[in-house]
């Protein structure tokens, strides 16, 4: 559970690489648009009265439109929001870079502008970065410390907003410790959900929570939808999920979480090491 999973190498190898191609079509994005704009409007061919484009050109054409089809497919492949802001990115330093060529025409100044809106979403991103890595922190000292349990969806309620086509909603939740001794508690969250992946009432997901404090917790969800997304909790989200079908044979999801907050108990006083406490914890996962 944790960092201490080695399922997190596994699983952002995809990523890294499609971030690395990322990296390489915006290389061509940036030439394409570099190219381009000092070249300004023309044609290939040239009918009467238009400007013919200058030999060679058709080569950044053909940068800019390799570039963006594979930052696109580096986007669905796994590179995500690096991907997508790596276009953006490329557009805008091509066109500033065109600006200021010594062998730019005049009056473009427009150049500037075209590449600073461009430019402003990488930037807004990079500002929001911080913010992001401090919640990803968060999230990791409480799966790592936190006390385990299993949360039982009560009640499910519309906030009126939707993000990029997914609802956000109101979730309350009973969470049972898996210790045995704290007791059950009531929870509630607002998340962002996956509109093809809803979830319903009677629903349970594995859950982290902060003994001394809980209003600092956090449930798994599938992939895209995670209150807290880490490398290997799919199959404990499966389990419950299964788990709280009628009629469908599964292992029980609190033994799987009750076992892991006790390797977790056991790597925190001491009594095994972090690397047996990994080793330990995936031989579980995958059983």
């Amino acid at each position: 559970m944790g960092a201490a999973l080695p399922y997190g190498a596994m699983n952002t190898r995809p990523r890294t690489a499609a971030s690395l191609v990322a990296l390489a079509a915006a290389y061509f994005i940036n030439e394409g648009i570099y190219a381009l704009m000092l070249v300004g409007s023309c044609s290939t061919p040239a009918g009467p009265g238009e400007t013919p484009c200058p030999p060679g050109s058709e080569k950044y054409f053909f940068y800019l439109f390799f570039g963006i089809i594979v930052a696109m497919g580096a986007i669905f492949a796994g590179g995500s929001w690096f991907a997508f802001l790596s276009i953006f990115a490329a557009v805008g330093i091509g066109a500033i870079r065109a600006g200021m060529a010594p062998e730019a025409p005049e009056g473009t100044g427009w150049y500037f502008f075209f590449g600073l809106t461009f430019l402003l979403t990488p930037l807004s991103g990079l500002i929001a970065l911080p913010f992001v890595g401090l919640k990803r922190l968060r999230a990791a000292r409480l799966l790592s410390n936190g006390h385990t349990g299993t949360g039982t969806v009560l009640a499910i309620g519309d906030t009126g907003v939707t993000i990029n086509g997914n609802p956000r909603v109101r979730l309350t939740f009973r969470i049972e410790p898996s210790d045995g001794v704290t007791p059950p508690f009531e929870a509630t969250k607002t998340t962002t959900v996956s509109r093809v992946q809803l979830p319903r009432v009677g629903d349970r997901y594995p859950v982290w929570f902060d003994p001394d404090d809980h209003d600092k917790w956090a449930f798994a969800t599938g992939p895209g939808t995670a209150a807290v997304e880490q490398p290997g909790l799919r199959k404990l989200v499966e389990l419950a999920k299964r788990g709280a079908q009628p009629g469908v044979p599964a292992p029980q999801p609190q033994h799987v979480v009750g076992e892991l907050n006790r390797l977790n108990e056991l790597r925190l006083t001491g009594k095994i090491t972090a690397e047996e406490f990994a080793s330990r914890t995936a031989d579980l996962l995958r059983a």
